[in-house]
């Protein structure tokens, strides 16, 4: 959830999309180059194994071009797959289909599997009930998770937010756009880039990008692993400054919620957190709690749903807290969801904050980018969660929160905790360890892309 710059774009459904598709598939044909990998790392790729091919990986290649299909083989020239090429990015291959899906072997058409992932990603939230009467806004595509390494894209209603992050997709972001008005119920895309990444993957973003905060989920598609690699070299269309659009009404659990899908952090709202929010929920019915880093109020919403006597959310965004005001106002939470503007260290140190509060949220930012951060974040981690601690009264709740991949990688998070608590002469028994909502899916080779930690303990 740090800093990144973003163009966005919206396309409306067009009545062309038979003709758009055949242009773009069209288009896009071209002779396969293969990619050999080396003979003992080629394991960890075959039956459908991990989605990036790394430049180490690699024994040779021949007729490759940036950003089209290659046949990826091992060293005794048997298929492993196929996927896209890029030369300047840390990830060479981003696999987009392996040998052991026979049907999808007969074309090297990314667009057309593009097409298909997208169709298989809607059934997948489908089987999860998603969307439903009273949840509308989910996660479609979550990159490796997804087969679609890069791409993520979040639905509020009618419209999807897709955001880029490798260089494939800019080449082809006609033909997912299309692909993705195929689907029923979506008649808008907004298209954001996490521009950070985008460079990493070889690709020079306009010079007139918006900006907004937040990345894209996945190890080869920003927010939930290590992204990056060398210098660019495409180069990228004129940036468009769409207006505005007005905020998009949406449903989580019932309740209403404002999403900003081109001006908001992120795609515009946290959808990872749905199933958090309503355990923690059942949790607060008769009792007080506090929301830091709250963005647009969801946990306190759900509390003042449940029967939360009071909430009150803390952000250091006036943008946010606007947003989380709207939000309580919308379903009828006003005397009961107070929201403050501060830093959220200066809020827990005021005097009448310490052992005031019955359960406490601590949903920070994203604080460790990358492993080289670990050290430096693990200091936040400990003070945020220290003082976060203090508020709780004895025999209180808190959930604790990191949606950094490294730190949730690391293993180093309950022992954090644990320091914390020791820091601020409390103990801890730990009730819970969750992660994202369902439709947050991972590929089983690709661990990761998992990147979000939510662990729910009692504070004595």
């Amino acid at each position: 959830r740090a800093n990144t710059q973003v163009t966005m774009v919206m396309l409306q459904r067009v009545r062309c999309i038979p003709t758009i598709l055949a242009a773009s598939l069209a288009g896009r044909a071209c002779a396969v180059g293969t990619v050999s990998v080396s003979g003992p790392k080629a394991r960890m790729f075959k039956n459908g194994g991990h989605p990036l091919v790394f430049e180490g990986a690699i024994k040779r290649t021949e007729n490759v071009q940036v950003g089209e299909a290659v046949d990826v083989l091992d060293g005794a020239g048997e298929l492993i797959g196929w996927g896209v090429w890029n030369p300047h990015s840390l990830y060479r291959v981003r696999m987009l289909v392996p040998a052991i899906e026979r049907d999808q072997l007969e074309h090297r058409s990314i667009s057309e599997i593009v097409r298909r992932r997208l169709q298989a990603a809607a059934s997948r939230r489908a089987a999860c009930c998603l969307p439903s009467e009273s949840t509308t806004a989910y996660r479609l595509v979550n990159s490796e998770g997804d087969r679609l390494s890069g791409l993520t894209v979040d639905v509020f209603g009618s419209t999807a937010v897709a955001i880029s992050s490798a260089l494939w997709l800019e080449l082809r972001r006609e033909a997912v756009e299309v692909a993705l008005l195929e689907l029923a119920g979506i008649e808008t895309v907004v298209w954001r880039r996490s521009d950070g990444r985008l460079r990493t993957d070889g690709w020079n973003p306009p010079e007139a990008s918006g900006t907004a905060e937040g990345e894209a989920d996945g190890v080869g598609g920003g927010g939930g692993g290590e992204g990056g690699g060398g210098g660019g070299g495409a180069c990228g269309p004129q940036a468009e400054r769409p207006a505005p659009a007005p905020p998009v009404t949406v449903l989580e659990n019932g309740l209403k919620y404002l999403v900003a899908p081109v001006l908001g952090q992120k795609s515009g709202f946290y959808c990872d957190q749905r199933d958090n929010r309503a355990m923690l929920a059942e949790l607060c019915a008769g009792r007080r709690l506090l929301d830091l880093y709250c963005y647009s109020g969801g946990f306190s919403l759900a509390a003042a749903a449940a029967g939360a006597t009071s909430t009150h959310g803390v952000d250091s965004s006036a943008a946010a807290i606007g947003l989380a005001q709207s939000n309580a106002a919308l379903n009828g939470f006003g005397s009961v969801c107070e929201f403050s503007q501060s830093d959220v260290p200066a809020f827990l140190k005021r005097e009448g904050v310490a052992e005031s509060f019955d359960v406490v949220v601590c949903d920070p930012p994203k604080l460790a980018p990358s492993v080289k951060d670990l050290r430096r974040a693990g200091r936040k981690y400990r003070q945020i969660n220290s003082l976060a601690m203090s508020a709780v009264r004895p025999g209180g709740l808190l959930l604790s929160c990191t949606c950094s991949a490294a730190m949730t990688q690391s293993g180093g998070f309950l022992p954090m905790l644990h320091e914390a608590a020791t820091a601020a002469g409390r103990s801890l028994t730990v009730l819970r360890t969750s992660g994202p909502a369902c439709d947050h899916t991972l590929h089983p080779c690709c661990p990761e892309s998992n990147y979000l930690t939510a662990v729910l303990v009692q504070v004595s």
